[in-house]
């Protein structure tokens, strides 16, 4: 390269740092929109997909958001979000099922997680790794449930056979042919499982109106 001194000092040709400058300026932009791209695909790839209308989850996470809905999700669901009111959605199969909206009544085969948050809601899915229901007035009819957490109050729950059982609210009405363990510190609830546990872990609520095997 070569340079000139001028006045004691040292000049660039100016072609030189004409390159300085295209190459910085293509590294500012091409460079940054790479990594923008990067995110926007795992950003993409991250979010749910609205299905209002319904169809096939493909394996992805789902979000229904208009009141009034009648779905039918088919193949794998991720996590199925209800946000809206008076939905109806029939879910064949999904790792989790959360339903934050009320007046809506799903349908399944299977799931991970179902968490009812709303109110006046519904359920019915045959085989639930666990219920959560944190809402008031559920209705929750199944076959297999793990676990069953109540928190909300005035909720029914009716399972074939439930794991461990925990009720934390109040009047709420649970129902079970078999229960391995139930623990209490709601009150003025009604339990009733026909085989397994003989007696509650602890009871540290009031006025429960326990029907125990053999009762």
């Amino acid at each position: 390269m070569n340079v000139t001194r001028q006045g004691g000092g040292i000049r660039v040709p100016v072609l030189i740092a004409s390159v300085f400058l295209t190459v910085g300026a293509a590294c500012l932009t091409g460079c940054g929109n790479v990594a923008s791209d990067d995110r926007a695909a795992s950003s993409s790839g991250d979010s749910a997909v609205e299905l209002n209308a319904g169809g096939d989850c493909a394996g992805r996470d789902v979000v229904v958001n208009r009141d009034g809905a009648s779905i039918v999700l088919d193949g794998e669901c991720g996590t199925v979000t209800i946000e809206a009111n008076g939905v109806s959605a029939d879910i064949g199969s999904s790792d989790a099922v959360l339903i934050r909206g009320q007046d809506t009544n799903v349908i399944g085969g299977r799931t991970g997680t179902l968490t009812v948050a709303g109110r006046t809601n519904s359920a019915n899915i045959e085989t639930v790794e666990a219920i959560e229901v944190q809402g008031n007035g559920v209705t929750v009819v199944g076959k297999q449930a793990g676990r069953i957490s109540v928190a909300g109050s005035g909720n029914s729950i009716t399972v074939d056979d439930s794991g461990v059982t925990t009720v934390s609210g109040n009047d709420n009405f649970v129902r079970a042919q078999e229960m391995d363990s139930l623990e209490l510190t709601g009150s003025n609830n009604s339990v009733d499982w026909e085989t397994g546990a003989a007696a509650p872990v602890s009871d540290s609520g009031s006025e429960n109106r326990l029907t125990a095997p053999g009762q």
